[in-house]
């Protein structure tokens, strides 16, 4: 399950998580593309490096997603959902929405509902 949330947290989020995270777009044959990219913050957006298989995918489908896996046992990863762009020698990622995910413990989950292991950016 995915909340929606305002992404004027991420700032403050990446303080915890870091700059390193994978960088998802999708193929010309519909198949998932990840790159380990380091990004910087400018001005509400993430730019990192232009990976060419990157720079190709977003041209042509600019939704993509950036996950930075959990920096403890146990805890969430951070889920962004963003518009991304060729900008000069660089790829500009403006974030959408994000969500702070973990898997359900099956011993609380009730039903499909992993409301309870999800959070909001900013909690």
């Amino acid at each position: 399950m995915s909340i929606s949330v305002d992404p004027g947290q991420l700032e403050a989020e990446l303080e915890r998580y870091g700059y390193s995270a994978f960088l998802l777009t999708v193929r010309d044959d519909e198949t998932s593309h990840v790159a380990h990219m380091t990004f910087r913050f400018d001005q509400g957006n993430l730019r990192c490096p232009i990976s060419r298989s990157a720079a190709r995918n977003v041209e042509q489908r600019p939704k993509v997603v950036v996950l930075w896996p959990p920096h403890e046992p146990d805890g969430y990863s951070m889920i962004v959902d963003a518009d991304c762009v060729v900008d000069e020698n660089e790829l500009c990622v403006t974030p959408t929405s994000g969500v702070l995910h973990r898997p359900a413990n099956p011993s609380t989950q009730e039903g499909d509902d992993c409301e309870g292991d999800c959070a909001p950016l900013g909690s």
